[in-house]
């Protein structure tokens, strides 16, 4: 029987579909995502994008340029400092202490030591300047960058990233900042166990790897823990804030703290000479406002304060792209100081407040000079003061402080170098004793800009990161790696009654 033409022409034609799918996809290297260079493409989500050379690039003679890029990356230490790559990365094997690696936008710091685990290299890094990367290079952006796209990179619950703040006037004790449990001045957990950031344990072949940091994720809200604290931080398109609860049986609080934004945008331009920078221009716009909440209480009988200081471990980053080879992000990163002063038992408190904050953030450097850029149009919308309640027969209060950081450069987490502008807004408030004949309130909200070309990292974190480097014998790192200075946007305070000698004193 004579089987028809075209039954016979769509048979050979459907095998030569096949044939040419099951070769693509056994021919294609790329993973599912697009093209590599994309900076959301997955692997430059997961570990970021990989620096190339480039004729108008010099970088610094001891940087080395670790091939592979996202894919050399095994796993990544909940710090962010030890990076477990491929040895067999090209020019992994240049890697030494003293040296600085340059892998991905992320995974670039100075070497302080490098080891074989199991059939990986485990190199641990400290933070660098930019300086410290590029030798000579300009880089700009064409156009502001809409920071409404980030990707949101959980740290876990490092041990920098909560502590205990000193009592007030004091000095602070010597031990080590950690979470619960890990506060000892050997730097052993309440298990015994060290717990030293970024101390990967030696793996054999055939064991499994020490877990990695979170994945990843896309999106403009994540979840984290620290110090006890319930986190949410949330960025970046109506802006950036962070929602909070902590309940340990005697103590409870929730609050939240948000820098109010409209479509923030950011765009640098940054000239390197001869290892400094001769010029740079940083500015993120779409400033609209600061939204305070806080409701605290003690349970019946209590009568204990919590003082806490907490580096948020989620970086949010919005990648930019390769700028003449080098990957390039807008990061952003936070922390919260939260103080109670609760001087009786059974007490509570609660208190809200908005207030219109508008305009830029930025500055412009041109060497050695700085000209900030600071949000004007301060204006109260609600009072803080006027919302403040609670029972106490003793005087209750709060103290917070949020600290939001813009950062646009190479790094992860909160060693981010490049150049930055950070918000610090100080909010106090206090309620006099309910047993009184008057009841006093006060509050006061300070607003603080700081801003340079470096890295700027919490006192917390350099105490534990240099605790571990002296496993090391490493030079300890300072909290600032920077050209900078710092200015005041808004101090103001208030109390009600209103000139109430009583109150004001």
């Amino acid at each position: 029987m004579r089987t028809n033409p075209v039954v016979r022409w769509l048979a050979a034609a459907t095998v030569l579909v096949l044939l040419v799918v099951v070769t693509s996809a056994c021919q294609r290297d790329d993973p599912p995502g697009g093209d590599p260079s994309d900076p959301y493409h997955a692997d430059a989500i997961r570990h970021g994008l990989a620096p190339q050379p480039h004729p108008d690039v010099t970088y610094q003679p001891d940087v080395v340029l670790v091939g592979g890029g996202g894919r050399a990356v095994r796993s990544v230490s909940d710090d962010g400092l030890t990076w477990r790559i491929d040895p067999d990365a090209e020019r992994a094997d240049e890697l030494a202490p003293g040296r600085v690696m340059f892998l991905t936008g992320r995974a670039v710091g100075r070497v302080v030591d490098v080891r074989p685990e199991g059939d990986d290299l485990a190199v641990t890094i400290g933070p660098v300047t930019l300086t410290e990367v590029v030798r000579d290079g300009t880089f700009r952006t064409d156009r502001p960058v809409p920071l409404d796209r980030p990707v949101a990179y959980a740290a876990g619950e490092p041990a920098w990233a909560a502590a205990d703040l000193p009592e007030e006037g004091g000095t602070g004790g010597g031990l080590v900042p950690g979470p619960a449990g890990a506060d000892r001045a050997d730097g052993a957990g309440a298990s015994g166990g060290s717990r030293l950031p970024g101390r990967a344990v030696p793996v054999r072949a055939g064991q499994a790897p020490r877990p990695p940091q979170p994945p990843a994720r896309t999106g403009g809200s994540s979840a984290a823990k620290a110090g006890g604290i319930q986190l949410t931080p949330q960025c970046c398109a109506d802006g950036v804030g962070l929602s909070f609860a902590y309940d340990d049986g005697d103590i409870r609080m929730t609050g939240s703290v948000t820098f109010v934004m409209r479509r923030p945008t950011a765009s640098f331009d940054v000239a390197i000479s001869g290892g400094a920078v001769t010029r740079a221009e940083f500015s993120v716009t779409g400033g609209a406002g600061l939204r305070v909440s806080i409701d605290a209480a003690t349970q019946v009988g209590n009568q204990r304060n919590l003082a806490k200081s907490v580096v948020v471990p989620v970086q949010f980053s919005v990648p930019i792209g390769t700028i003449l080879g080098v990957p390039f992000s807008a990061t952003v990163d936070q922390l919260l100081e939260v103080r109670t002063v609760f001087t009786a038992k059974d007490g509570s408190f609660r208190a809200a407040g908005e207030y219109a904050l508008t305009g830029a953030v930025g500055y412009g450097y041109h060497r050695p000079f700085f000209g900030p850029v600071v949000p004007a149009g301060f204006t109260v919308r609600d009072s803080l003061t006027n919302s403040i309640t609670g029972v106490s027969i003793g005087v209750n209060g709060m103290l917070l402080s949020y600290d939001v950081k813009f950062t646009v450069g190479i790094g992860a987490l909160g060693f981010s170098a490049g150049l930055y502008v950070g918000l610090r807004t100080t909010v106090g408030a206090t309620l006099g004793s309910g047993a009184g004949l008057i009841v006093c309130r006060g509050a006061g909200i300070n607003v603080t800009m700081r801003y340079g070309i470096g890295y700027s990292i919490p006192k917390v974190v350099a105490d534990v990161v240099n605790f571990f480097l002296k496993v090391f014998r490493t030079k300890p790192i300072e909290t600032s790696g920077t050209l900078g200075s710092q200015t005041t946007v808004v101090k103001r305070g208030e109390t009600v009654p209103p000139n109430v000698p009583l109150c004001v004193n």
